[in-house]
């Protein structure tokens, strides 16, 4: 009042330097945390751990690496000539009366028929299977017009990852004539193509109009059900139409791969290098996850393919780059579920996982691509031209992994990589002799047990995970309230202790 300044002795005084001390060991900790009251390091699952859409599935690096290998079961052609049988007695025990409708299991059975005579390699046979399936079935939906390209959002203001989120949600409960008419499309296309192509890439016009028509047929499928197979019709469809723009275009081999990577110079997908913490914690179980947070947490993944250039030549029906886990599950299902081993395939996923920084597999799937050169391209220069590009890739990964001997580096890869190759290759081929021998000995295929017998003792031909598809988080800064407590609690006492030794006073006026 009379101007004189006021001291603040006493506890009062105490109490206010401890609180500034405390306010100095927040932001110390909100720096750089010293004193952590919980683990610094967490395991963290990578974002394309978690699904496109609930219950879907979710890509482990482990099976880039198995394909490859050929580590995954494949049944053989005894196998699927008793089945073509078994589906030839089930289509004479319910073929249907008159004008009625087949039954389910009729049509499962043609499904059946057309997918075991393809793997035979009987595909004229196959289609007419399919063709007569779609004769049976209502008429199809209209048919999809060429999609224009997509925008990164819509007029309503929705992403286009929601929008095709919901697409595929919404397919998720067809009826089952849909399901039918979905199975037929999928199949006849993809017969049409594998029967036509090898002529295709010769030269022959027919067999080209027949590759476009079994495209249309794909397409037709994915309008059905654009998420089954986690969106593998997709990624054949893009495919495709690579392969077709390749066949007026033999240059697009040299530039880019077969979803529009470009090849000179792999981009980088490495999403570890993102902030994690903006991510909220992966919930444990995969049905926990909302929509909402799905796209969130997956927002983090590097999207891949389609690029600018490739697609003013290709003109596929998707024109933005996507999520890499997508196109990497829809190659694998195409390579065991499908056509089998590709060098486009494995060239695909070569620029992929170098994208990744997963150089070893990069390198495995560079010298897989190498070894399946012959059916690659007809014309032996676009071959040897996507050979050396490989070897140049793969001298450059052994650059980075072993600057001082990349030569010795490499040797140890191509030894371990025709090791593990042979092994998957001879337990396959165990697999499907045993598979003959079950069959020759009467064994139904339906028969619980059929395979109990081969798996007694045998390690599983799929490998490991391990923990390629987490990383170590360090959280160096505070974030909540509990990891600033250790150094708000340390730095009031120290304030506390440095006025009571000192006896500063405070002075305010």
């Amino acid at each position: 009042m009379n101007g004189k300044p006021i001291y603040i002795v006493g506890r009062p005084r105490l109490i206010i330097f401890g609180l500034l001390g405390a306010v100095a060991g927040a932001v110390v900790a909100i720096a750089s945390n010293p004193l952590p009251l919980t683990q610094r390091d967490r395991l963290i699952p990578a974002a394309y751990r978690v699904p496109k859409i609930p219950g879907g599935t979710a890509l482990r690096l482990a099976m880039v690496h198995d394909i490859l290998h050929e580590r995954y079961l494949c049944h053989g052609t005894a196998w699927y000539s008793q089945r073509n049988k078994n589906a030839r007695e089930i289509l004479a025990k319910n073929a249907p009366v008159a004008r009625a409708q087949p039954s389910g299991k009729y049509f499962g059975a043609m499904d059946d028929l057309a997918i075991g005579l393809q793997s035979l390699g009987k595909f004229d046979e196959a289609a007419a299977v399919m063709r007569k399936k779609l004769a049976l079935l209502p008429p199809l939906p209209a048919e999809p017009a060429t999609q224009p390209a997509e925008a990164d959002t819509d007029p309503s203001g929705q992403t286009a990852e929601f929008l095709d989120q919901q697409k595929i949600l919404a397919a998720q409960d067809l009826s089952p004539t849909e399901h039918h008419q979905y199975t037929a499309c999928a199949n006849l296309g993809t017969i049409l193509v594998h029967g036509a192509m090898p002529a295709a890439l010769g030269g022959n016009a027919a067999a080209r109009e027949k590759v476009r028509e079994g495209l249309t047929f794909i397409e037709r499928a994915i309008a059905i059900n654009p998420g089954a197979h986690f969106g593998r019709e997709r990624w054949q469809a893009i495919a495709i139409e690579d392969l077709l723009a390749a066949m007026e275009h033999p240059d697009l081999l040299e530039k880019y791969d077969l979803i529009g990577q470009p090849l000179d110079h792999p981009i980088s997908l490495n999403d570890r290098a993102r902030p994690w913490r903006r991510r909220p914690e992966i919930p444990l179980e995969d049905a926990d996850i909302s929509p909402g947070l799905r796209l969130l947490i997956r927002s983090d993944i590097g999207v891949t393919g389609i690029d600018p250039q490739w697609a003013k030549i290709v003109h596929c029906d998707y024109d933005q780059p996507m999520p890499f886990d997508e196109p990497t599950l829809a190659i694998i299902g195409m390579w065991t579920l499908g056509g089998g081993p590709s060098p486009h395939f494995a060239l695909t996923l070569a620029i992929t996982m170098e994208a990744l920084e997963q150089r070893a597999i990069a390198w495995n799937a560079y010298e897989r691509a190498v070894e399946l050169q012959d059916h690659f391209w007809p014309d032996p220069a676009v071959r040897q031209k996507m050979v050396d590009l490989c070897r140049a890739r793969q001298a450059t990964l052994a650059t980075t992994e072993a600057p001082g001997d990349p030569s010795a580096w490499q040797k140890t890869m191509r030894d371990r990589h025709r090791r593990e190759l042979a092994w998957g290759m001879a337990y396959q081929k165990a697999y499907q002799d045993y598979e003959a021998a079950q069959i020759a000995a009467g064994v139904p295929l339906d028969r619980a047990d059929f395979y109990a017998a081969f798996f007694k003792g045998r390690p599983p031909i799929a490998s490991p995970p391990g923990l390629a598809d987490d990383f170590v988080l360090t959280q160096h800064e505070a974030v909540t309230l509990a990891d600033m407590l250790p150094c708000m609690v340390l730095g009031f006492s120290l304030a506390m202790l440095a006025a009571f030794c000192t006896g500063t006073m405070l002075k305010l006026r």
